[in-house]
């Protein structure tokens, strides 16, 4: 889960006596074990942040209504142009839309999809009675100007993902390349079902862990380090220090991130300026 996330259910929810469990959703058998009576929303991210596991959303979907429980779908990494979690049975889809439905780093913004009833107890109770979070009228029109290139841009992220994934999963100062569009993934027949392209997000290992991690971000020049993404510009960053310092380290091993994995969020540059970039920046590793 995005660290934020994982953040808010456990120093937020539990608060309120709400008890959080977490389950590997990879593993049918262990989710139908996990499940109860008890259990009232299952909500999960698909690809995940930032590890890129997928859930199977049909049948995660199915197991939790049978135990009356509502699913939540995280679909930031996608957006609505590559995956519809609703239409695989997810009960409600929600987005950063400060990522890729506006497409620019310039919006803070969050939207949720979902039948009305839930939906309007959200927008009057949850944003308006209580957070206030309403977003303004400018973010509302920066939004929209990024909904138009939405199609447009999503085909450009997810080519420049696939062109880099396939540099580093042939470089030999890669240890692994977690990425849906790879034939390699083990996730990869799952990916083709319920995704239209396999994203603009790249998760991968380098040789040598945490030190060889951050010798490759500060060796790149036209790649920038920073925590977003679904920008324009290719971002690049390094989870256990950045986005997920909020996890424990023992957390952080037991949802699969690593010291030394990296984060890539595809942008929409010139594909062999890219891979020119990461190909230099590799190159210094063995020096």
């Amino acid at each position: 889960l995005y660290g934020c996330t994982f953040s808010f259910l456990h120093h937020g929810l539990e608060k309120f006596g709400i008890e959080v469990l977490h389950v590997d959703l990879t593993r049918p058998e262990n989710f139908a074990a996990a499940l109860s009576p008890r259990s009232k929303v299952v909500y999960f991210e698909t690809p995940a942040n930032p590890n890129m596991r997928l859930v199977d959303i049909a049948a995660a979907s199915a197991l939790a209504h049978q135990a009356g429980a509502l699913v939540v779908v995280d679909n930031t990494y996608c957006s609505p142009y590559l995956q519809r979690p609703l239409e695989f049975g997810a009960d409600l889809v929600l987005h950063s839309v400060t990522k890729y439905l506006s497409g620019h780093g310039d919006v803070t913004a969050g939207a949720l999809a979902g039948p009305r009833e839930i939906v309007e107890q959200v927008r009057v109770y949850g944003l308006k009675d209580m957070s206030g979070a309403v977003l303004s009228p400018h973010d509302a029109h920066l939004v929209l100007r990024g909904l138009k290139t939405l199609a447009l841009r999503m085909e450009r992220h997810c080519a420049n993902a696939l062109g880099l994934a396939e540099l580093l999963a042939a470089h030999p100062a890669v240890a692994a390349v977690h990425y849906p569009g790879l034939a390699s993934f083990p996730q990869h027949d799952l990916a083709r079902r319920q995704m239209k392209l396999p994203g603009g997000m790249i998760a991968f290992e380098l040789q040598g862990g945490i030190e060889a991690g951050k010798r490759f971000i500060d060796a790149l020049r036209l790649i920038i380090c920073a925590v977003s993404l679904g920008d324009a510009e290719t971002l690049v960053q390094h989870p256990a220090s950045m986005t997920h310092s909020t996890y424990t380290e023992e957390e952080r091993l037991a949802h699969g991130i690593t010291p030394g994995l990296i984060r890539l969020s595809a942008g929409l540059e010139d594909l062999a300026d890219l891979q020119a970039d990461l190909a230099q920046a590799l190159a210094s590793l063995a020096s």
